[in-house]
C-alpha cells in the first residue's frame, strides 16, 4: 500500500533530459501510462473503501481514503470518501475539516467540486445540530440523573467561548448549572458578544466562578457594564493584574457581596503586585465572606474596629509582607471564629503562637508554611475548641522557629492534635532545652494520627520527630521515611509499641541504603501479623532498581499501594520490572494508585497488573492520560472500579472507558499549573 507522498506525474518539460527525440517520446508515453494506472488505482481504492465501509470495517476504509488523498491531493475522491466514513462515525466536525482541506486543494473546475461544497455544507450543519431532550422532563430527574450521566464527571466550563453542552439551547443553560459541583471560568481572552449572552444565561445559576484577568479587566464588564443576576454565586476566584488598582475590583465585590462567601485573589505571571489590595477594603466591600485567600495583599488591619465573625478560613500568602509580632494581634482580632489560619510568619516569630491562641479560641487548623493537605478546611462538624492540625517551618526559607516554642505549643495541644507537619529539612533554632525535659514528662499525643516531614531531615530534626513519634500511641501514618539520616526513625518504627502503624510514605533514593531494606524485611517477617496495609511511594525520575523497592511484592498484607512521581512521568516507565513482579506478588493488594500532579501517565505502564488476581480498583490522578483506552478496557476486565482524575482529556476516551466492565468514575480537576504556564484555558 502507498503511504507516502510520491510525485510521479512529471511535468512535460521535465521529461526532456537530452537531445534525443526517441527517448523523449518514450518518457512521454510512459508518463501517460503512469497517469492511467494512477487513475485506475484511485478508482479501485475508492470502490474498495466503499465496500469496506458497507462491511463496517471503517478503519480499513479510512486507510484507503487517506492513501487516495496522499496519492492525488488534487482529486476530490479521497476527501469525499473520508468525509463519508467520518460521518458514518458521527464525527461531523472532522468530516467538515477534511472537506475544507479538499476545497483548498481541488480545482474549482473539477466536475466534482460542487459535490465537495455540498458535502461540506451537510457535514457542517450536522456538526452544529443540537437536540434538546430535557426541556419537558421533570426537573429532579434531569438534575439528579440525566445531566450527571451526560457530563460523566466533567465539572469545569470555560464560558467565554463556545461550550459543548451549554450551547445546545438556552434551556440547557438553565438546567445544567443546577447540578452541584460545577465550576466556571472566564478569560483570559476578551469576551465576544455570544460569550456575554452565554454568561447572562448561566449567571443566575452559577455557584463557583474563576475570572482570569492578568491583563484586561473582565469582572467589571460582567458585573457593571453588563449587569447580571449572580444571585447564587458563592465562590469567586480572581487571577488579577499586578498593575491594576483596586477600585474596579471593590466596585464589583460590592455588587456581589450579598451572596459571595468564598473569595480568592491571586496574581498572574507569578509576580508581586505593584499596588497591593488591602484586606480591610476587601472585607468592607464583601462583609459576608466566610473564607478569604489573598496572595501578596496589604494585611495591615490596625485601623479596623469591627469584627467579622462569619470568617472561619483565612489564608494570607504574603512573601514580602509577612505576619510579625507587631501586627499579628491587629490582624487576628477581627476574626474571633477562625477555624483555619494559613500565614507566612516573619523571621524568628514562633513565640507569637500563644497570641494566635488568644485571638482564635476556635482555631482547628494552623498552617505556618507550605501547602494545605486536601483534607484541610472541611468543617462539617460543629465548632470545637482545640487545635487539630499544625504545620510549621523550621530554619529554611529565612525562618528560624525556636524548638522550645514548638515543643511548648505541641504540649499545650497534646490532647486534641491529630495531624502534625514540618516544612523544611533542618532542625529548629535555639533554645532547645525543653525537649530533653519534655521527654521525661508523661506527655501523650492521644489523638495524633498523622505526621508529615521532608525526607532529607538533619540529625537535630530527627531527635525532635522521634520525641513526637514516641509519645503518639495511636499514630497511624508516617510520611516521609527515607535516607540514612532517618536510621533512628526506622529503628523506632519497628518497635512493638508502633505495630499499629498501618500507613507509610517512603521515597526511593538514587543510592542504595540497607536500613530501608531491613525496615521492609521486618514487615515481611511479620507476615500476617504486619499491620502495614497502605504505602505511598515517591519516585524520582530515575532510581536504583536494586533497592528496597524490589521487596514490595513480598509484602503479604499490603492492601493499598500508591506510586507518586516527584518530577516527571519517566519515573513510571522505570517501574516496568517492578510491575511485572507486583502482578504476581502482594496477594492482598486491592487498590493501585498512580499520581503525577503536573505530568502525564501512560496506560501501558499499568498493563502488567491486568493479571493480578486480587486487584479490585485502579486510581489515576494526573494532568493528562495517554494511551489506547480500548486496549486498557479489554485487558482490565477483572477489576471492579476505575477512578480517573484529569485536567486534560479527550471526550472519546471518557466515552470509551464508560463501556468497560468496571465501575468508571471520572473527575475533572483544575490544573496544578499556574494560569500563565498553561497553553490555554479549556
Amino acid at each position: 500500500m502507498i503511504e507516502t507522498n510520491i510525485d510521479i506525474l512529471c511535468p512535460s518539460q521535465s521529461a526532456v533530459t537530452i537531445d534525443n527525440p526517441s527517448i523523449d517520446d518514450n518518457i512521454k508515453v510512459q508518463t501517460t501510462h503512469v497517469q492511467d494506472y494512477i487513475g485506475k488505482l484511485l478508482l479501485a481504492l475508492n470502490v474498495r473503501a466503499s465496500l469496506l465501509a458497507n462491511a463496517e470495517r471503517l478503519d480499513l476504509a479510512l486507510n484507503d481514503a487517506m492513501v487516495m488523498m496522499t496519492l492525488v491531493p488534487s482529486s476530490p475522491l479521497g476527501y469525499l470518501r473520508a468525509s463519508d466514513i467520518h460521518s458514518l462515525r458521527g464525527q461531523y466536525a472532522i468530516a467538515t475539516e477534511t472537506l475544507n482541506d479538499g476545497l483548498k486543494r481541488v480545482s474549482a473546475s473539477e466536475p466534482q467540486y460542487a459535490q465537495l461544497v455540498n458535502a461540506r455544507e451537510v457535514a457542517y450543519n450536522k456538526s452544529i445540530k443540537r437536540i434538546d431532550f430535557i426541556s419537558m422532563l421533570p426537573l429532579d430527574i434531569v438534575t439528579s440523573n440525566i445531566i450527571p450521566r451526560v457530563l460523566q464527571g466533567r465539572s469545569i466550563f470555560q464560558i467565554g467561548r463556545p461550550c459543548y453542552y451549554i450551547d445546545v439551547c438556552r434551556t440547557w443553560r438553565h438546567r445544567i448549572p443546577l447540578v452541584d459541583g460545577l465550576k466556571y471560568e472566564i478569560g483570559p481572552a476578551d469576551l465576544l458578544e455570544d460569550g456575554f449572552e452565554r454568561v447572562e444565561d448561566l449567571a443566575p445559576f452559577m455557584r463557583s466562578l474563576t475570572v482570569v484577568q492578568p491583563d484586561k479587566e473582565i469582572l467589571s464588564k460582567i458585573t457593571q457594564r453588563h449587569p447580571l443576576r449572580l444571585n447564587m454565586l458563592k465562590e469567586l476566584r480572581i487571577i488579577e493584574s499586578i498593575r491594576r488598582g483596586s477600585s474596579l475590583l471593590l466596585s464589583s465585590l460590592r455588587l456581589l457581596s450579598d451572596t459571595v462567601t468564598d473569595l480568592r485573589i491571586e496574581y498572574g505571571y507569578n509576580k508581586s503586585p505593584k499596588m497591593r489590595y488591602r484586606l480591610c477594603d476587601i472585607l468592607e466591600a464583601c462583609p459576608n465572606l466566610e473564607s478569604i485567600r489573598m496572595d501578596d495583599g496589604d494585611i495591615d488591619m490596625a485601623s479596623v474596629t469591627k469584627a467579622y465573625p462569619k470568617v472561619i478560613k483565612l489564608e494570607l500568602l504574603n512573601m514580602q509582607n509577612r505576619v510579625k509580632l507587631d501586627n499579628v494581634s491587629a490582624l487576628l482580632q477581627p476574626f474571633p471564629r477562625l477555624r483555619l489560619l494559613k500565614i507566612a510568619p516573619g523571621l524568628s516569630e514562633s513565640f507569637f503562637l500563644p497570641i494566635i491562641d488568644q485571638h482564635c479560641p476556635l482555631l482547628e487548623e494552623l498552617i505556618l508554611w507550605g501547602r494545605s493537605p486536601h483534607s484541610f478546611g472541611n468543617f462539617d462538624a460543629p465548632e470545637r475548641k482545640g487545635l487539630r492540625a499544625l504545620i510549621v517551618p523550621t530554619t529554611q526559607h529565612g525562618d528560624n522557629f525556636k524548638e522550645d516554642d514548638i515543643v511548648q505549643y505541641l504540649m499545650k495541644h497534646s490532647e486534641t492534635l491529630e495531624t502534625f507537619g514540618v516544612v523544611a529539612t533542618r532542625g529548629f533554632g535555639k533554645p532547645k532545652s525543653l525537649l530533653q525535659h519534655a521527654s521525661s514528662q508523661k506527655v501523650t499525643f492521644k489523638r495524633l494520627r498523622q505526621i508529615h516531614y521532608p525526607p532529607d531531615v538533619d540529625e537535630s530534626l530527627v531527635s525532635f520527630l522521634l520525641w513526637v513519634i514516641q509519645h503518639a500511641p495511636h499514630l497511624e501514618f508516617v510520611d516521609t521515611v527515607a535516607g540514612h539520616q532517618q536510621t533512628r526513625i526506622m529503628q523506632e518504627l519497628i518497635r512493638p509499641e508502633h505495630a499499629h502503624i498501618k500507613r507509610l510514605g517512603m521515597e526511593v533514593r538514587p543510592s542504595r541504603f540497607h536500613k530501608e531494606e531491613e525496615f521492609i524485611q521486618h514487615h515481611m517477617r511479620l507476615g500476617q501479623q504486619s499491620n502495614l496495609t497502605e504505602m505511598k511511594i515517591y519516585l524520582p525520575p530515575q532510581y536504583l532498581h536494586d533497592s528496597w523497592l524490589r521487596l514490595i511484592p513480598r509484602l503479604t498484607q499490603l492492601v493499598t499501594l500508591e506510586f507518586c512521581a516527584i518530577l516527571n512521568h519517566l519515573a513510571f516507565k522505570s517501574l516496568s520490572p517492578l510491575m511485572e513482579k507486583l502482578a504476581d506478588g502482594c496477594p492482598a493488594l486491592e487498590q493501585l494508585t498512580m499520581t503525577s500532579n503536573l505530568h502525564v501517565i501512560r496506560l501501558s505502564d499499568l498493563y502488567p497488573m491486568d493479571r493480578h488476581r486480587n486487584l479490585k480498583g485502579i486510581v489515576i490522578n494526573c494532568q493528562e492520560m495517554l494511551g489506547d483506552t480500548s486496549t486498557f478496557r479489554q485487558r482490565f476486565t477483572n477489576i471492579e472500579s476505575l477512578h480517573l482524575t484529569l485536567c486534560r482529556y479527550r471526550l472519546e476516551d471518557i466515552d470509551d472507558l464508560e463501556k468497560g466492565s468496571f465501575k468508571f468514575v471520572f473527575t475533572e480537576r483544575l490544573s496544578g499549573l499556574p494560569y500563565f504556564l498553561r497553553n490555554s484555558l479549556r
